[in-house]
């Protein structure tokens, strides 16, 4: 009989196997484990889980504006360094170690959430301010430089940690999901600007609701990629 911790690792793999390619040597080892999605995917999605961290404690008065225009400008060279990178490794002879993919994934999955954030700021609180994030540039090398050390622990590739980085990615995987998806439902006015504080009641139903959606988005991605496995046999 299966045990229920073979059980939660082939769930974990089948997310992984949902949204990446999993080759292994495309892949970070901690300690005796494989990641259970790319290097590249792995900082896509931790960088936007960790991101997302920051944000929520650093902007406690409910900013709701992008960012600067030079912050703008800078994020997107973020998600350009990712473009590159995959440019680089699947179509040039020259190709990128695992550090380097994870460490463009990550800033490409920071930047993400950046954009997102006021966004979920202003549809989902009934009163927010119009104040730009990162107006003060100190917050912005603080959030930055918080980014730069959970990156490095993760490149140290701690031996003891390997089960929490490999559970840790796997829970930002969903994360990413369910937030992307809350998002889009705050987008609709029924939904929208009702909450008062971040834990309400306001967020219960649109919390169901982000979470089948991802299970579905999930499920069928990994149904697609097994279809697409199956063709290349």
């Amino acid at each position: 009989m299966l045990s229920v911790i073979t059980i939660f690792n082939t769930i974990i793999n089948k997310i992984g196997a949902s949204v990446c390619h999993q080759l292994p040597e495309r892949s970070l080892i901690i300690g005796n484990l494989v990641m259970p999605i790319c290097a590249r995917c792995n900082g896509i999605y931790l960088g936007f889980l960790i991101s997302a961290i920051i944000l929520f404690i650093i902007y406690r008065k409910r900013e709701n504006e992008l960012p600067p225009l030079y912050i703008i400008i800078i994020l997107i060279l973020f998600v350009i360094s990712t473009i590159v990178d995959g440019l680089i490794s699947n179509f040039s002879p020259a190709h990128t170690n695992n550090y380097f993919r994870f460490i463009t994934g990550f800033l490409s999955g920071s930047a993400a959430i950046v954009f997102l954030y006021p966004i979920f700021v202003f549809q989902y609180f009934r009163e927010s301010i119009n104040i730009k994030i990162f107006s003060k540039p100190l917050k912005f090398i603080i959030f930055i430089l918080l980014n730069l050390l959970f990156i490095t622990i993760t490149l140290i590739r701690i031996n003891f940690l390997n089960y929490f980085f490999y559970y840790f990615s796997a829970f930002a995987v969903l994360f990413t999901f369910y937030f992307v998806n809350l998002v889009m439902i705050f987008l609709i006015p029924y939904f929208s600007q009702k909450a008062g504080r971040l834990f309400s009641k306001f967020l219960v139903l649109p919390s169901i609701i982000s979470i089948l959606l991802s299970a579905g988005e999930l499920f069928l991605s990994y149904e697609f990629h097994q279809y697409l496995l199956k063709l290349t046999i």
